[in-house]
């Protein structure tokens, strides 16, 4: 009975018991889902940082994040993810996506659409050092850029890289 209710997708672990002389006692531990995981797989992390498959039938009543990366490596994105997330509330921003490639470079692309690419963690120049840097000079970016980044490069371990979207550029006519 364990078993059978253990593979029902919300499921994450069950507990029976018999109570004597004629009732089951069953309780349910369920996933409590807390990001998608990958674009398009149906797959989701739960609280405790594991993969499950499960068919989201409501909306979240709030957005939940996307990651993406290597399967064994979840439970650390989801650490990374919250600490991304404690980072930039000083800015007012919030990470959306958090992918990890197989070469371990992190990338965030945050709720206003910006994407900064924070590379591999390194001992010269760790990620949270990087994070540190960009949330200190975020306002002096938006601010000092002819329009607002597209992406900020922070690989680098004394500074960083601003890619501002093209501008649409007018014909002689003054028409885009």
């Amino acid at each position: 009975l364990r078993a059978s209710i253990e593979e029902l997708s919300w499921v994450r672990h069950a507990d029976v018991r018999r109570q004597w002389p004629s009732r089951i006692e069953v309780d349910i531990e369920e996933h409590v889902p807390v990001a998608f995981w990958g674009t398009a797989t149906g797959q989701l992390v739960n609280s405790h940082g594991e993969i499950f498959t499960a068919a989201m039938s409501v909306a979240p009543e709030t957005p939940i994040p996307v990651l993406t990366g290597p399967n064994d490596l979840a439970p650390e994105l989801m650490v990374s993810y919250q600490k991304a997330c404690d980072m930039l509330k000083p800015i007012g921003r919030t990470p959306k996506v958090l992918t990890m490639s197989a070469r371990l470079a992190v990338q965030l692309k945050l709720d206003d659409g910006m994407i900064v690419d924070l590379g591999r963690e390194q001992p010269k120049a760790p990620l949270r050092e990087r994070l540190e840097r960009f949330v200190e000079f975020y306002p002096s970016v938006l601010t000092a850029a002819a329009g607002r980044p597209s992406v900020v490069d922070m690989r680098y371990p004394n500074g960083f890289a601003l890619r501002v979207a093209a501008a649409p550029t007018t014909n002689n006519r003054g028409k885009p």
